[in-house]
């Protein structure tokens, strides 16, 4: 897991690059957020405060500058992006029913689903006019195209998840198109703005595509075995899912017959108890699929470093290497 050291030298680092900037996003979100109906106001301002790691502005704005740029709509875009994350997470949470969100109750464990389906229906469209008023094609056409790409990984891996079979391609389909592609997206629009050449853009595209993957499957990782208070989610939430993530996968190939026939009929009840997501938890450490799925992780984190060879030196370059670091090597 992460070191301290690497932790704060990170945080320094983005600090002193981009700590500003990321102030005005979260400024800009506020303001975003701001309605006179009621419920948007106070729900808003919920899911505003809940904070996050802000991965994707962080890396929308670290790419503008490792692309030369240095202006308003770097903020305005990672707005954006940020809106539009915290919409896909809302609907989710409904989707998943799940209890909890970066530590606190999920918006529809609050509100319920009719007002988070409609509030995260809100932070789209919300989103979209931003996008409107900035008006550049290149970043419309890419925000559409991984906006899209999510959408449908997530029906996919409902559809899977009705037949209770889940391959390692097909894990690793959803997690490119769900969550990689608008990693990817957001990378791309910061070297976008810096008016990079096409193979440059294209080199942060494959640094953010990769990292996506390697940060969902240290993710994925993290619900077998992290800390649940500093995680801000419940432990073993994709079981109670019923959703078949890599260190699962891995330890069905592994386990014998007998174990893999166990572990798949609990998956086949509708809920799970305490103890039943405990058994799987343990067949997963013992047959080492949590250390399968991270040595996958640290390959992809490794093929995102070697996308910033496209790039000279510098500080903003150093950076995103170690967020390439740290995203698979993160207890949280």
């Amino acid at each position: 897991m992460a070191t301290p050291t690497l932790e704060r030298v990170l945080k320094e680092r983005v600090a002193g690059l981009v700590g500003v900037d990321l102030e005005g996003v979260e400024a800009e979100i506020r303001r975003e957020l701001n309605s006179p109906v009621a419920l948007i106001q106070e729900m808003g301002g919920y899911i505003a405060g809940a904070g996050g790691k802000r991965l994707r502005p962080m890396l929308l704005l670290l790419a503008a500058r490792l692309a030369g740029y240095v202006g308003p709509r770097g903020v305005r875009l990672a707005c954006v992006v940020e809106m539009l994350h915290t919409a896909t997470l809302i609907h989710d949470d409904v989707v998943d029913q799940a209890p909890l969100r970066r530590g606190r109750p999920s918006a529809n464990a609050q509100w319920g689903d009719d007002a988070s389906v409609l509030v995260g229906d809100h932070l789209y469209s919300k989103s979209f006019a931003m996008l409107v008023r900035d008006n550049d094609r290149a970043v419309m056409e890419t925000l559409a195209r991984a906006t899209v790409s999510m959408t449908e990984a997530e029906v996919f891996q409902l559809e899977l998840k009705r037949s209770g079979v889940t391959t390692e391609a097909d894990y690793l389909r959803i997690i490119t198109q769900k969550t990689a592609s608008f990693i990817s997206a957001c990378c791309r629009i910061g070297g976008l703005l810096g008016g990079l050449p096409a193979a440059q853009v294209d080199a942060l595209t494959q640094y953010g595509l990769d990292i996506g993957v390697a940060f969902q499957i240290s993710d994925d990782s993290l619900d077998f075995v992290a800390d649940q208070d500093r995680l801000g989610k419940a432990i073993g939430a994709d079981l109670r899912e019923g959703k078949r993530t890599l260190p699962l996968i891995a330890m069905l190939a592994r386990a014998t017959p007998a174990e893999s026939e166990r572990v798949k009929s609990l998956l086949k009840r509708h809920a799970l108890d305490p103890e039943e997501i405990d058994e799987i938890r343990r067949y997963v450490v013992g047959h080492e699929g949590v250390e399968y799925a991270l040595a996958q992780a640290h390959g992809y984190a490794r093929a995102a470093k070697a996308a910033l060879a496209a790039f000279t030196p510098s500080e903003e370059r150093e950076t995103l290497a170690l967020i390439a670091d740290f995203v698979v090597d993160r207890d949280r």
